[in-house]
């Protein structure tokens, strides 16, 4: 009976995501949709359950899960009054419940799920919003630093008879890798067919196999649910973009939304992906549905709910953090929207340049303050990539194909993938200068573990770059 819940959980999330998709489905195709649909569900999960924690005071699993069915079922609804929900679309859903029952069956049979003491600060915290007053109960620092979006997440383990649900990471892999998987065949189709299944295979290959990604697809952390959320935030902001199909906005928008749910840095994350958008020749369209999601989340978590129980001196203040994530994600936000005016379009246009140049700014003018700390976070993640971090030579291969695509990449409005990787990859130096606390060596080190979010994006940008330069974006399927 425990297990029926699990799957009846993972199995209506899924369904939910897809009812939200089906909206867009003359942009998106099934396929897509398919493995989009999980991660998509789960992220209109995570902003109802926000809601419900600020106006409410704690969370009620049930009635957020319910929320959340009804607004897959409104989707699914609308599509069937309009005609449009056909047998063809009966059967990609019906195939991401089926993939959705699969894994939660296997990851609930297979006891793979992999703790350490982080894990249980976030089901520590699980068992707090279920609580009167949720957030008063919740440790101040693990507010700020843990945030509530995996803990959101494990508030159903009481009703699987678990301390936590086993089948949350392995859904993300498994959508995750099918949505990556999709993303590379759909990218290289205008290719030779027999060099476009060697460039994919190449490449699910070289994401399937690395150690820390598969590990992290089983560990309670938020981890994979970063990687996932990033890959679909770029990819699909740039589908948006580049075919000029507002319809990829959506994912992007509620994916980009839900990162900020889940990690302290994730805001600046989306504020460097935001900026990108700001710059690029996106329409209105996709300029909005790119940014009011995140508006909405930083205004209700950090705007309302940080705010006011983050307490205790430096935790909030003008010069904390959480204040300084505000303000990225808000500027960013308002310089994606100033975009779309045609007279701030010839400025705007060089505002993702500007933002990097800035960051750079900022490693150095903090490197130079504390250079110790920048020199021990280099060599502690030089000696993680190369042998303590269990990479293996997964990094050491895409660092040095990076540097390679970024000067050669031809890629349409491709700086909507070089600027964000290069943002992140600054951000990545800047954070241990920002904390004043230099990364250390170890497989269980912050920034080792942080790495795991951006490879799929690196690895999705290898395969465009790999792409003929002199293709059309008609021929080589962008």
């Amino acid at each position: 009976m425990l297990v029926i819940t699990e799957i009846a959980i993972g199995g209506g999330l899924t369904l939910a995501g897809f009812g939200m998709l089906v909206s867009v489905r003359r942009h998106i195709p099934g396929a897509a949709r398919m493995w989009l649909a999980t991660p998509i569900g789960i992220s209109v999960y995570l902003i109802i359950a926000l809601t419900l924690i600020v106006f409410t005071g704690t969370l009620s699993p049930e009635i957020a899960i319910a929320l959340t069915g009804a607004a897959g079922l409104i989707g699914l609804t609308v599509a069937s009054v309009g005609g449009s929900l056909d047998h063809t679309e009966i059967r990609w859903a019906g195939l991401a419940l089926a993939v959705a029952v699969a894994t939660v069956v296997v990851a609930r049979v297979a006891h793979l799920t992999r703790l350490t003491p982080d894990s249980l600060r976030y089901l520590l915290a699980s068992t707090d919003l279920v609580l009167p007053d949720a957030l008063s109960e919740m440790n101040e620092s693990d507010l700020v630093i843990r945030q509530i979006g995996l803990p959101a997440l494990h508030v159903f383990s009481d009703l699987v008879g678990r301390q936590y649900l086993a089948s949350i990471a392995p859904l993300f892999g498994v959508s995750g890798l099918g949505y990556f998987v999709w993303l590379t065949r759909d990218v290289t189709q205008g290719l030779k067919a027999r060099k476009s299944n060697w460039l994919v295979l190449s490449a699910v290959l070289f994401l399937g196999t690395s150690n820390r990604l598969v590990y992290d697809s089983f560990y309670v952390n938020a981890h994979i649910q970063m990687a996932v959320y990033l890959l679909i935030a770029v990819s699909c902001g740039w589908l948006a973009v580049s075919r000029e199909q507002s319809g990829w906005a959506v994912p992007a928008g509620l994916a980009l939304a839900a990162t900020i749910l889940l990690r302290p840095e994730a805001a600046l994350v989306a504020a460097i992906l935001l900026v990108a958008i700001a710059a690029s020749r996106a329409g209105w369209a996709v300029r909005a549905l790119m940014t009011v999601p995140s508006i909405l989340v930083m205004s209700l978590w950090y705007g309302i709910a940080l705010w006011q129980n983050a307490r205790g001196g430096d935790a909030i203040s003008l010069t904390a953090p959480v204040f300084g994530s505000m303000v990225a994600l808000f500027g960013s936000a308002a310089i994606v929207l100033a975009g779309g005016f045609t007279r701030a379009k010839a400025v705007v246009r060089y505002s993702d340049r500007l933002m990097l140049a800035g960051l750079a700014v900022l490693v150095v003018y903090f490197g130079w303050r504390t250079p110790d700390v920048l020199v021990d976070s280099v060599v502690s993640t030089f000696r993680n990539i190369t042998y303590n971090g269990l990479w293996l030579s997964t990094w050491v291969a895409a660092l040095g194909l990076l540097l390679v695509a970024q000067l050669i990449h031809r890629i349409p409005d491709g700086r909507l993938w070089s600027v964000p990787i290069i943002g992140f990859a600054i951000l990545f130096w800047l954070l241990p200068l920002l904390r004043d606390g230099a990364y250390r060596v170890g497989e269980g080190d912050s920034g080792n573990r942080m790495l795991a979010h951006f490879l799929a994006l690196v690895v999705a940008f290898l395969v465009l770059a790999a792409i003929e330069p002199d293709k059309s974006p008609s021929e080589a399927g962008v």
